[in-house]
């Protein structure tokens, strides 16, 4: 996943603010699920799981999703097909995938924020494989959405405002 994360930074990177802050945000959730699950870069072994890492991870996950459904999507839509769009067809391509896949990231949110890591060790790494798969099929409509927009900007056309910013994390 930080290796597609990378390649897409590289090919849209600096196209637009908003893109920008959200693929560092992204970057931030996959490190933080990194070090959840304790794969360390460049490094054979791995650490045990540990309930700051638990916290950190859900506390992150709550902040990206929370931006891209309060926050991004509207944005990256609006600037894509313009605010004057009746249909807003990219609305009804994405949105119905990315609220199913919400909901079920935050099963993971809901039951694993407040547990006690030696309570639930056996499902919770079946869990963190099954959020991991959850935030590769994310990433990937993410992924198609940031195309669009990057394809748009590129074509120079009209509804396109690429300065805008996320907001600053309380």
């Amino acid at each position: 996943m930080l290796n597609r994360l990378e390649s897409l930074t590289q090919r849209v990177g600096g196209s637009n603010e908003l893109v920008d802050q959200w693929l560092q945000a992204r970057k931030q959730q996959l490190v933080a699920y990194c070090s959840l699950v304790g794969i360390k870069p460049n490094k054979e072994k791995h650490t045990p799981l540990n309930e700051k890492a638990l916290e950190n991870f859900c506390h992150n996950l709550v902040d990206y999703l929370s931006a891209g459904h309060f926050h991004i999507y509207d944005k990256i839509i609006k600037q894509v097909e313009g605010s004057a769009s009746p249909k807003m067809a990219l609305t009804t391509k994405f949105y119905p995938k990315l609220q199913a896949n919400t909901e079920t990231v935050m099963e993971f949110h809901d039951r694993y924020t407040e547990a006690d890591i030696d309570d639930v060790c056996v499902e919770l790494n079946q869990a963190l494989s099954d959020i991991g798969e959850a935030l590769a099929s994310r990433f990937a409509l993410e992924d198609q959405l940031i195309q669009l927009a990057a394809e748009t900007w590129q074509q120079g056309q009209p509804g396109s405002n690429n300065t805008e910013s996320l907001p600053h994390p309380a």
